[in-house]
């Protein structure tokens, strides 16, 4: 922490420094909220869970940076975006998932060319709805992947939303299309795994390491906008998944993303996306929300019936659907969606769930805005010796404000 402290403090000095001197932009929003959640496990000894309380990035993830540009001649400009995640409610840094990086958000190099734009560095992929080239961003009609209870985040089946040592590349756009494409050598530099006793890092494009690869295409016409996104996770050899267990030898994880929206002349929008994926890893803690409890207890093979304390999700097979609507209502905007994921994973056991969910964000200004959100989930979990339907709900509440 001091030495991030400290990396921050000279990092300020020098943007003060040389902000007039070259064009660089301080920007940045923060996202606090109120949640409330209720959610069951659906076993004998699962209690119903209430809790009222203070949260961050309800909307969109509290963030600060810095991104500038250069022209070096009419055929290249040079560019940087260096993006750092806090939590407005406690003020620590980090986004949702603490990663130990000061720019844990966003930190790369960008050439913009004729031919294109090249980008090197850390940085969001075109799954997701983060960052200029967030794909999803078409397809997500809540934009609320920070909620514990919906979002469509929560009903699809890729862990990932950011990689280390990457290369993208976007084309210019063409009758309406535009491609993308891109590698990362080595998923997360952070990620350690300990064998016999050994701490293991891996290296950068070799086998042994996560790495990762991804194309898209984009078709913009007037009213209507559509994505197509394939991407490829190559597992590593060296990593915290064991893959000495016969139901984590798995072949490497991809997902097939299909989707789009159209606007029509009243304002209405509706939203729809279609997610097939494959030998995919799924964080059960960050993808199950309010039916964690359940999920946890339906995958345990412990005899003690009253324990929930299983794997949970591990590498997963199936695929998603989403359907929903954006329309201007009272100064602002209307948002619903309902969606549904099938899956099993290679423990054979199955996952069914399906949400629905209601928001509303109002602007107070060009800056600053109210949100307010609430949706129910439920989530059947059937293994060979559990079985159980978790379901929850939450309502959330909060401002935004950019700077």
């Amino acid at each position: 922490m001091k030495k991030s402290l400290i990396a921050m403090s000279v990092l300020g000095a020098f943007v003060a420094g040389s902000a007039t001197a070259a064009n660089v932009e301080i920007y940045g929003l923060i996202n606090p909220a109120l949640m409330f959640t209720s959610s069951d496990g659906d076993y004998a000894s699962a209690e119903t869970k209430n809790q009222f309380s203070m949260e961050e990035g309800k909307e969109f993830g509290s963030r600060w940076g810095l991104r500038g540009m250069e022209t070096i001649n009419e055929d290249l400009k040079v560019g940087f975006v260096l993006e750092s995640g806090f939590r407005s409610d406690t003020g620590a840094l980090g986004a949702a998932r603490d990663t130990g990086r000061i720019f844990d958000r966003e930190s790369h190099i960008d050439l913009h060319t004729k031919f294109g734009k090249f980008q090197f560095g850390r940085m969001p992929l075109f799954g997701s709805v983060l960052g200029a080239d967030g794909l999803f961003r078409a397809i997500d009609p809540l934009f609320a992947n920070y909620t514990v209870a919906f979002g469509s985040g929560s009903v699809t089946g890729s862990d990932w939303t950011r990689v280390d040592n990457a290369i993208s590349y976007v084309t210019p756009t063409f009758a309406g299309f535009t491609a993308y494409a891109m590698y990362s050598f080595k998923n997360d530099s952070k990620k350690t795994s300990t064998i016999n006793g050994e701490t293991l890092t891996g290296e950068e494009s070799k086998a042994e390491s996560d790495r990762y690869a991804s194309l898209a295409l984009r078709y913009q016409n007037g009213a209507l906008e559509a994505v197509l996104v394939a991407d490829m996770t190559m597992y590593g050899s060296i990593d915290t998944y064991d893959h000495e267990k016969p139901e984590y030898d798995v072949d490497n994880g991809f997902t097939v993303t299909l989707g789009g929206n159209y606007e029509f002349s009243n304002g209405l929008k509706l939203i729809a996306f279609g997610q097939y994926f494959k030998d995919q890893w799924l964080n059960t803690s960050a993808r199950a929300g309010v039916t964690l409890d359940g999920v946890k207890w339906a995958t345990s093979n412990n005899s003690d019936l009253t324990k929930a304390d299983g794997e949970g999700y591990g590498f997963v097979d199936g695929y998603g659907l989403s359907l929903g609507a954006n329309y201007p209502l009272g100064g602002g905007t209307i948002k619903g969606q309902i969606a549904y994921r099938d899956m099993d994973n290679t423990k054979d056991v199955d996952f069914n769930r399906w949400f629905v969910a209601l928001g509303y964000d109002y602007p107070m200004s060009k800056r600053t805005s109210f949100f307010a959100m609430t949706g129910y989930t439920q989530e059947k979990v059937e293994s060979a010796t559990r079985e159980a339907t978790p379901s929850g709900y939450e309502f959330t509440a909060g401002i935004l404000h950019r700077f």
